[in-house]
């Protein structure tokens, strides 16, 4: 498997679990459907629109060191797999290792386009008819959280880092309260918005200064904001 993606991807050739190859992950970010047992908190597969978003979530995951794509079931499907022991020949599917996938985005630069989308930012003032999904807002904003901790561990101070622990711990809270057996609520989604704003806006220069990549509403690989512009679903930033 050499060169570039996809030419690097072995076509014609699936990787099945068989019982001890699968790499079970949360890969709600990347999936929301055709996962294990309907769980894609804890799955090694999921429903894609294409090879590159499988591949995308085989080299964010730790562990994953192979990954197929093909049609199961009448749906397209990617295994995350933690070697090619399971290596077999099956038409329609593709293959590839952990390096073979679409050019890498550079974490600044995803949580800085993510956080500055059109639809991120009509989300500020808060539930309006501009920003009525606040599921979907709040999962934006964890997806540009998690890519903001990427691009900063171990480069900012501890003081800067505990604000970026702080929001990251407030949003996966707030989106647990939305969907609480007792008394689900979304009224501190201005509040929880605001301070993740705050936090990004300190860091606004630093990050709009990272390396950049290009972008392409073509490009399938991509999630939502940085391929058209709009929030992540209520589940998986790749939701159509």
């Amino acid at each position: 498997m050499e060169g570039a993606f996809p030419e690097c991807a072995v076509q014609g050739v699936v990787l099945r679990h068989e019982g001890e190859h699968g790499l079970f992950a949360d890969l709600s970010l990347y999936g929301h459907a055709g996962c294990f047992l309907e769980n894609c908190k804890a799955t090694d597969k999921f429903e894609a629109e294409g090879a590159g978003v499988c591949a995308r979530a085989c080299a964010a995951v730790e562990g994953c060191t192979h990954w197929s794509f093909g049609q199961q079931y009448g749906s397209k499907k990617c295994f995350l797999r933690t070697s090619d022991a399971g290596r077999r020949v099956l038409a329609h599917w593709v293959s590839g290792t952990k390096t073979c996938g679409p050019a890498p985005l550079p974490p600044g630069f995803v949580a800085h386009g993510v956080a500055t989308c059109a639809a991120m930012k009509s989300c500020d003032a808060g539930k309006s008819v501009e920003c009525p999904d606040v599921a979907a807002a709040i999962n934006t904003w964890i997806f540009a959280i998690d890519h903001l901790k990427r691009a900063f561990k171990g480069r900012v101070d501890a003081d800067t880092w505990g604000h970026i622990e702080r929001i990251g711990k407030e949003s996966a809270n707030f989106r647990a309260q939305l969907t609480a057996e007792y008394r689900p609520s979304d009224k501190d989604f201005p509040r929880v918005v605001y301070n993740n704003r705050l936090i990004f806006n300190h860091l606004e220069e630093v990050l709009a200064a990272q390396p950049r990549a290009a972008v392409s509403q073509e490009d399938a690989s991509l999630p939502n904001p940085l391929r058209f512009g709009r929030l992540c679903g209520k589940t998986s930033c790749y939701e159509l």
